[in-house]
């Protein structure tokens, strides 16, 4: 930071320190978090459709807050995204006698994204001619 003759660092820390704390309080308007909290998505289950895919349901979360949409993972990976209303997807093309951990995300209306679900694991069964 360059100063300018005659600021004293005081003046530099004081004016430092104000803007942190507007930016911290949301005073600058610069807040992403808009709308109540989220809490994370309840009842969580997967279930093995096939030896390739995973049937994966939940429940709203409780509170107030709108939902936009849901975020699903398989582990770490994000694998879907479904709009609020929906509550259960299917995640295809997964390895037979494979196991693997499923957890969800919701997202308010305002941006804000809300914990991750429980996680839960299923193992998908050896594949058979039908599959």
């Amino acid at each position: 930071m360059r100063r300018s003759p005659g600021r004293s660092p005081l003046a530099y820390a004081t004016c430092a320190t104000a803007l942190l704390f507007a930016t911290s309080c949301g005073l600058l308007g610069e807040d992403t978090q808009e709308g109540p909290a989220l809490n994370a998505p309840a009842g969580v289950t997967a279930q093995a459709g096939s030896a390739t895919s995973v049937h994966v349901m939940w429940s709203r979360p409780e509170g107030d807050a709108d939902v936009r949409g849901y975020t699903v993972y398989r582990g770490a990976t994000k694998v879907k995204e479904v709009p609020g209303e929906q509550h259960m997807v299917d995640v295809v093309g997964l390895r037979p006698r494979s196991a693997y951990t499923f957890s969800v995300r919701a997202e308010g209306t305002g941006g804000t994204l809300g914990p991750l679900s429980v996680k839960v694991a299923v193992t998908t069964p050896a594949a058979v001619a039908e599959d």
